[in-house]
């Protein structure tokens, strides 16, 4: 069994948006090293502690830097627009993503079902590489529709991008 994935093609570089590894068909080790072989060198996860223990996937970001990825985890409420905690997170981490993908690298974002809170997390990456808004929540659609379709975090992202 694999773990879903869907690939963003960036000019160098991709994003992987994914449901949360080892909720899926695959377990953790297994989602973990598929990822891994497709070229994910950081993995950006939106769930918070209590979360990713409600799914046994606690040792996630531990398991993924074992395996050589980055581990950021910048947590953003369900259904929710992020706060100022998540933009700090965000900063900090910003760098290291762009250094992937500009590297040619890939880098995966997952919330738990890999839509609504993995779109936000691709659109602040793809409004940092300067894309328009538009084009952006059209590409993140193609692959999951399920992106972009709670207004508030559509008013925060048009915010963002504004």
């Amino acid at each position: 069994m694999t773990h879903p994935t869907w690939q963003l093609d960036l000019d160098a570089g991709a994003l992987i948006l994914t449901p949360c590894p080892g909720t899926k068909e695959a377990d953790l080790d297994a989602s973990l090293a598929q990822l891994k072989e497709q070229g994910v060198e950081a993995i950006v996860t939106a769930l918070d502690d209590a979360e990713l223990a409600s799914k046994d996937v606690a040792a996630l970001g531990e398991k993924a830097q074992a395996l050589g990825m980055q581990w950021f985890q910048i947590e953003i409420e369900d259904d929710c627009a992020p706060g100022a905690e998540f933009a700090a997170k965000w900063q900090d981490a910003s760098p290291a993503l762009h250094s992937v993908v500009d590297n040619g690298g890939k880098v995966a974002m997952h919330c738990m079902g890999g839509s609504g809170r993995t779109g936000l997390f691709a659109a602040h990456l793809l409004l940092e590489k300067k894309w328009p808004l538009e084009k952006i929540v059209q590409e993140v659609q193609a692959l999951r529709p399920g992106a972009f379709t709670k207004p508030v975090q559509v008013d925060y992202i048009q915010s963002v991008a504004k």
